[in-house]
This record gives C-alpha cells, sequence and structure tokens, in this order.
C-alpha cells in the first residue's frame, strides 16, 4: 500500500484576479442555468402545444440534458485539466446560443430532443457546472467552499419563471426563445474572452510520497498532482460523497423541471406553480451562502449529511399537502438547502482528494448522479399523467435523503480529508 499525499497552499492568499474570475464564473452559471433550468417548466406547455406530444414525452427534454450533461462530464473534466477553460466554456456559450435559435425555428420534436440532448446537455457541464466550479477552485485558496457557494447562486433562475410567464402569455414561445438566445449570446460569449485558467504564478501541486515506496507511488497522481479517473473511482469516500450530493441534485432537478405542472396537481394555477418555483430559486440564493460558510466550518461531507437530515424532513412535510403559504415555506426550504450541493462537494472533493483532482470528481459526481435524476423525472411524470398524484414521488425523495445523510456521515468518519490545504488518500 503506498500512500501519496498531496500539498496545496490553501492558507496563501487568493490572488487579486480571483474575484474577477469568480464573477466570470458566477454570470456564465447563472446565465445557463437560469436559461436552460429556469424556462423549461414555464415553456412545457408550449412545447406540448407546438410539437403535438403529451406531458412525459415534452418532459424528456430535460431528461436528454441530464443525460447529455452526465455523459460529457467525466470527458470534461478530464479534457480541463489538459486543455484551455476559456476555449471550452466559449464552447458551452455557443451551443446555448444555438440552442434556443433552434427551438425558436422548429416545430420537429426530433428537432427538439436534439437541441435538449447535443446541446443543451454538454452546456451544462461546460459553462453550467464543471466549468465555473473548476474555475473559481483553481483561483480561490481561502474560503473555497464559500466562494463555490456564491458562484452557485442563482438569482437569474429564481426570477426566470414568472417573468417568462408573462412573457410567453404576451409575445409568444418563439420569441420567448429568441430571448433566451439573445440572453446567451450576448452576455457569456463576450465575458469568456477574459477568462485565465490558472493564476499567473500557478505551479503543479507538490506530490510527497513515502520513502522506499517506488516508481507505482511516484507515479500515483497526474503532473498536475491530481487522481486520475480510475484512481477515484477506487475511493470509497467519493462514492459516498456522489450519492450524498445526488439526493440534493435530485431534488432541485426534479422541482425545477416539474414544479409547474407538479402545483397544477396540488390545486394552484400556473402563475402560483410559477411563483413556487421562484420562491425556491430566490431563497437558494442565501442557501448558497449559507452552506458555502458552513461546509468551510464543519466540512462538505458533514455538511450534506445535514442537508440530507433536513431535506428528508422537508419532503415529508409536503405529503401533508399544507395550503399555499406553508407549501411556499417549505419548498423555499427545499431551494435553501438544495444550493448547498456545489459547494458542499467543492470543498469535500478538494480537501479529501486535492484541488487538482476536483474537475475529475465533479464530472464524476454528475455521471453518478445521473441514475437518479432520471428515475426521478420519468417516475414523476409518468405518475402525474396516470394517477394526479405526487405523493408517491415524494416519499421515494425523503427515503433518497434519508440514504444521503447516512452517505454524507460515512465520509465525514473515512481518512483522506484534511484540512488547510493537506489532503491524503491511500491507492493501492
Amino acid at each position: 500500500m503506498a500512500h501519496v499525499t498531496i500539498a496545496e497552499a490553501s492558507d496563501a492568499p487568493n490572488h487579486p484576479l480571483a474575484l474577477r474570475m469568480g464573477v466570470i464564473a458566477g454570470v456564465c452559471f447563472n446565465v445557463v442555468i437560469g436559461t436552460v433550468m429556469g424556462s423549461f417548466s414555464v415553456m412545457l406547455a408550449s412545447a406540448q402545444e407546438r410539437l403535438h406530444v403529451p406531458l412525459h414525452q415534452a418532459a424528456v427534454g430535460m431528461l436528454l440534458v441530464l443525460i447529455g450533461s452526465s455523459l460529457t462530464a467525466p470527458f470534461v473534466g478530464v479534457l480541463m485539466a489538459k486543455f484551455p477553460l476559456r476555449r471550452m466554456m466559449q464552447f458551452g456559450a455557443l451551443l446555448t446560443t444555438a440552442g434556443f435559435l433552434a427551438l425558436a425555428f422548429t416545430h420537429s420534436y426530433t428537432v427538439y430532443l436534439g437541441v435538449y440532448g447535443l446541446c443543451f446537455g454538454p452546456a451544462m457541464t461546460l459553462t453550467g457546472s464543471v466549468g465555473p466550479n473548476t474555475l473559481v477552485t483553481r483561483w480561490f485558496n481561502q474560503r473555497r467552499g464559500l466562494a463555490v457557494g456564491l458562484v452557485n447562486l442563482a438569482i437569474l433562475i429564481a426570477i426566470m419563471p414568472e417573468r417568462l410567464k408573462v412573457f410567453v402569455d404576451y409575445a409568444g414561445s418563439d420569441a420567448a426563445y429568441l430571448l433566451l438566445a439573445g440572453l446567451c449570446g450576448l452576455i457569456m460569449l463576450p465575458l469568456t474572452l477574459f477568462i485565465q485558467d490558472y493564476p499567473p504564478d500557478h505551479r503543479p501541486a507538490a506530490v510527497a510520497v513515502e520513502a522506499g515506496a517506488g516508481e507505482a507511488a511516484a507515479a500515483a497522481r497526474t503532473a498536475d498532482g491530481s487522481l486520475s479517473m480510475g484512481q477515484l473511482l477506487r475511493q470509497p469516500k467519493l462514492w459516498a460523497l456522489c450519492v450524498a450530493t445526488s439526493a440534493s441534485m435530485t431534488s432541485s432537478i426534479l422541482l425545477g423541471s416539474l414544479l409547474i405542472p407538479i402545483g397544477t396537481s396540488w390545486h394552484y394555477t400556473a402563475y402560483q406553480a410559477a411563483v413556487l418555483a421562484s420562491i425556491m430559486s430566490l431563497i437558494g440564493i442565501a442557501g448558497g451562502i449559507l452552506f458555502g460558510w458552513v461546509a468551510d466550518r464543519i466540512g462538505g461531507a458533514r455538511t450534506l449529511a445535514l442537508v440530507g437530515f433536513d431535506c428528508m424532513v422537508l419532503w415529508l412535510a409536503l405529503l401533508l399537502h399544507p395550503p399555499f403559504a406553508g407549501t411556499a415555506v417549505v419548498i423555499g426550504l427545499i431551494g435553501l438547502h438544495g444550493a448547498a450541493a456545489m459547494p458542499a462537494l467543492a470543498r469535500a472533493l478538494s480537501d479529501a482528494f486535492g484541488a487538482a483532482s476536483y474537475s475529475r470528481g465533479l464530472g464524476l459526481n454528475t455521471l453518478i448522479s445521473l441514475p437518479f435524476s432520471m428515475i426521478a423525472i420519468l417516475g414523476s411524470s409518468l405518475l402525474l399523467q396516470k394517477t394526479g398524484s405526487f405523493s408517491l414521488a415524494m416519499q421515494a425523495m425523503a427515503g433518497l435523503f434519508l440514504v444521503g445523510c447516512l452517505c454524507g456521515l460515512f465520509a465525514a468518519r473515512t481518512g483522506g480529508s484534511g484540512h488547510a490545504g493537506r489532503a491524503a488518500a491511500s491507492l493501492a
């Protein structure tokens, strides 16, 4: 058993340009997530009408986004460790813009599926998740969890559902898609030109190998001090962290995609359901800051365990079918906790495996989360269509959060985590 340790100067001051990179990362995250995820539930009804398909077929669009992003995420995580991050995030911006332009001019279900799977799916990884979070992780040494939480503040998605619903009712779906394309192209394409991959004084992380460990141990990490995909996949802690994070990601994706039809099944109007979606995202803004701060203090794994327990209780509360005000409070609190996933995972991954391994770890997390999200979206939409009820899905989500809580506790108790920027992994 060869023990390999990576040392990072996480107590070193952040570079003066770190704030600029954080702003760019936050804007790119907001535009991609806000336009793709924030518009989907609102545009479902018009998509059904334009394409002449039932709800569960229209909802496949979001499923393809998840599949496209999840399948590309591990490859993107590797590529971002080898190729310019700026170019990859620019490509994601182009894909998002082109996708909305295509939707504005087509009534083909095949094109609709292609846009969500081949354009929006990879774009979500390149410019909406792995790209921005990798950028901020590279630039921030101090308060990394809080920085990731701030970057993942879903401000645009908080106002998108309600405002876009009003715009669609006034101008129609074609104009709405053109508006979304304009937002993506005019904001992200110029902004990504200013991305710098690393601080000017960046050096590959130092790798310390025990004396006498031999060449195999010396090669345990790649040239930049990161773990390879295979090495990460052999770490039980990675799997525990990914399952714990999957619960939060599945919850956010499920409500973000289907909250309007779910709300109408609770006998609310479509506008009231859109308001619930905005409340969830608005309160989630505070969650990114709160849980980023918490993750920096108690660790990412413990934060994920805390989120799992709280969200289990909140999803069970929805089974009581509270009045609109009570539902808004519960949905808002779910949004608050949903924002914890990225800062908690960033803190946990970088502590356990080093910042250089973060893009690969996040890519694997996205892939591992895919089955949970697929089952949630397809199962929930079919249940809503056949039974008109969401109760069974709410029970399943509560159970998933219980599993996530236990996985977070397991990850917090296992080795391989550190503080002050020192992480150690035991590799066979």
